[in-house]
């Protein structure tokens, strides 16, 4: 059978054709791969060992995916219009329950909701749809009556606009509006708090909301407690526990930026500033003052970026930890707990816990558990690239 137009048969590097039968969505820039034509949208091959049929999805413009798995069997650009919508309404539909709890949703993750490359979010009154991946250009005009015109009704979601954002490098990229008026910043609900979002800054929106589901699980864990917050960007680690009945927060980041950002989400949700320590400097410079000045706190949060700078020096977010778990042990009051991420497709979780567990036995701490996203936030088995945002719960005091 001859392929319709936009579509080519190609083959694959059999070590790929291994990981496609694993699971596994991407095909990674090879000899292969060098064959693919630019202008197709979809990829036809056959595994011709076991005889299984796979539909990809073309991306020559990508520096190192040159192809993202769609379906097994053929199917043609017809079909993949199908398909599209059908998993954007299934990814859709199990978030629904969120909408009534927060105004910062995913409704799709990518590779986790079978569309590799494309995330979708819900901001407030918009949705922002994060392409990381040019192939996704391809589809724009299809997506946006879709989401608008018929998934948006049907989940009873209020839409007042949608915006579309490059994502492919980590260099900035701005919004650009593809329907309805896109605000410069808004307000938007998170739980029972309100946050300042501003879309003009590109990839710094002011919050993320992977975390939410996170912040949630932890409700219990803050009533009358002293909370500092580590890399603390405009504060949602501070607002929350804040809100779940923290007594005291302390927020320390690097940004004179982000800390005005964080005390205007206090004033927005008429916080008391006086609950409320501000510390802008080098975080373990910040940690030296606190222990020097005797200050203790029951739970402590760090997120660090994955590469972070002074100025002099870029450093990782794992080499950050190393100087920062002697300070948490002076830090932690007995008993209290210390709640530390890492944010990065680079690193696998299973070196990411022994190296912490090394820090932490040093420092006196032990671990409680680990920490994934839940809830909006999902993995895909067999796709340990997907799974970037790793967390531990660590302790002071008795086993």
């Amino acid at each position: 059978m001859n392929p319709p137009n936009q579509i080519s048969v190609v083959e694959l590097h059999p070590a790929s054709y291994k990981y496609l039968l694993k699971g596994h969505p991407w095909i990674i820039k090879d000899n292969y791969t060098a064959k693919f034509r630019a202008k197709d949208r979809l990829l036809w091959t056959t595994d011709k060992k076991s005889g299984k049929q796979f539909t990809l999805l073309n991306d020559t413009a990508h520096p190192k995916i040159k192809a993202r798995f769609w379906s097994t069997g053929h199917v043609d650009l017809e079909q993949f219009q199908i398909d599209l919508r059908n998993r954007l309404r299934n990814a859709f539909n199990k978030r629904v329950d969120l909408l009534s709890q927060r105004e910062d949703i995913f409704l799709s993750v990518g590779e986790a909701d079978r569309l590799s490359g494309l995330v979708i979010l819900k901001l407030g009154q918009g949705i922002l749809i994060q392409s990381y991946s040019k192939l996704w250009k391809k589809f724009q005009k299809d997506m946006v009556p879709y989401l608008r015109d018929e998934l948006a009704v049907e989940l009873q979601m209020e839409v007042s606009w949608i915006a579309w954002q490059d994502r492919e490098t980590e260099a900035q990229s701005k919004l650009t509006p593809l329907w309805g008026k896109m605000p410069e910043e808004f307000t938007l609900r998170e739980f029972n708090t309100e946050y300042k979002v501003k879309l003009a800054g590109g990839h710094d929106l002011g919050i993320y909301p992977d975390m939410a589901a996170i912040r949630k699980r932890f409700s219990y864990a803050f009533e009358g407690k002293r909370v500092l917050n580590l890399y603390s960007y405009t504060g949602a680690w501070s607002l929350y526990p804040y809100s779940a009945g923290a007594s005291f927060v302390t927020s320390v980041d690097l940004s004179p930026k982000y800390m005005d950002w964080l005390k205007e989400n206090i004033q927005i949700n008429d916080y008391d500033m006086n609950d409320f320590d501000f510390k802008v400097g080098d975080v373990i410079d910040s940690m030296k003052e606190l222990v020097a000045s005797g200050e203790k706190f029951d739970f402590i949060i760090c997120d660090p970026p994955s590469f972070s700078s002074d100025g002099k020096k870029t450093t990782t977010a794992l080499k950050n930890y190393e100087n920062i778990f002697p300070f948490l042990q002076k830090l932690i009051s007995d008993e209290g707990q210390a709640l530390l991420f890492i944010n990065t497709h680079g690193l696998s979780k299973e070196k990411f816990e022994v190296t912490m567990n090394g820090f932490s036995q040093k420092a006196r701490l032990r671990k409680v558990k680990s920490i994934t996203p839940s809830e909006d936030i999902r993995s895909l088995e067999g796709f340990p690239e997907g799974d970037y945002l790793k967390g531990i719960l660590y302790q002071k005091g008795k086993s």
